[in-house]
């Protein structure tokens, strides 16, 4: 069962639903919380985590914007180009029928100090800039305690999954949600916007 944790700073909201999810977003992580692996050695490794395109397909038809942003340090590492990598990620998603927007990417290595890196604002305000949405009203999945300090430091909400890197103490805390997976999250995330009530 997907536990529910809210942060003592951070209330889950509850919307009314008169908005269907126009002039939101929900900010996908990519590794660990739409595909596995981790850290793949090359593109054709990665696989899409159980149920994770129906989560997805759910949020789109609910009227969400839905922006992945990833870190992708390979890139920068020299096993695949950030070109191969878009290419990628556009037949992929594209096979499978889903509008995903982006990829919004940082290339770099987690020792590399950058505008871009997760939990900077950078590239949520550019896919917000690109789809006129608004941050604060907006989600993030995610399973890092980066995902969810990135939605915090736009008044977003923010939802940590199992999936993928093991939750820390600091991520659990600070989640508004955490589940066993994109599934848990995206149930969640719809019964806030029906005003608490279970989506079916």
């Amino acid at each position: 069962m997907p536990t529910l944790v809210v942060a003592d700073n951070q209330l889950a909201r509850s919307h009314t639903g008169e908005m269907d999810g126009a002039n939101q977003a929900v900010f996908l992580d990519l590794n660990g919380t739409i595909v596995l692996p981790l850290k793949q050695q090359s593109l054709n490794e990665m696989s899409l985590i159980l149920d994770a395109d129906h989560a997805i397909r759910r949020l789109l038809d609910f009227g969400f914007t839905c922006p992945v942003v990833t870190v992708q340090a390979r890139i920068e590492k020299g096993l695949f180009t950030e070109t191969e990598f878009r290419r990628w990620f556009s037949d992929f998603f594209g096979a499978l029928g889903l509008d995903l927007k982006g990829p919004y990417v940082c290339p770099h290595r987690y020792t590399y100090r950058c505008a871009c890196e997760k939990p900077n604002r950078l590239l949520y305000d550019q896919a917000a800039s690109d789809f006129k949405f608004s941050l604060e009203d907006s989600y993030v999945i995610g399973d890092s305690p980066q995902d969810v300090q990135a939605a915090q430091r736009f008044a977003g909400t923010g939802c940590l999954v199992k999936t993928g890197w093991p939750i820390t103490e600091e991520g659990r805390a600070s989640a508004s949600f955490v589940g066993d997976s994109i599934v848990d999250a995206t149930d969640w995330i719809l019964q806030q916007e029906s005003g608490g009530k279970p989506n079916l």
